[in-house]
């Protein structure tokens, strides 16, 4: 399962977003994927291997209207799968 998380700061690389993901959650990022768009809202989907819903869950009560940089973060649960 992944987190969708959106209007990040634009100056924010992938090692800034894991990071702060860290800092906050004490959790490590299997994978980030960049979503494209016009730039002004940046978003990215993050993967967390063996994540739970409950661990999803409270991640984003953490992250969910943070403000980093000046940007008030939304942070949505993705509970698709990939594998078909």
């Amino acid at each position: 399962m992944k987190l969708w998380i959106s209007n990040l700061p634009p100056n924010k690389s992938d090692e800034d977003v894991r990071a702060f993901v860290r800092k906050s959650t004490q959790v490590e990022i299997d994978a980030i994927t960049r979503i494209d768009g016009d730039g002004s809202r940046p978003r990215v989907l993050i993967e967390i291997g063996g994540a739970t819903q409950l661990m999803l869950q409270a991640m984003q009560r953490r992250l969910h209207e943070m403000y980093w940089d000046q940007h008030e973060i939304s942070v949505h649960i993705m509970s698709f799968s990939d594998q078909g």
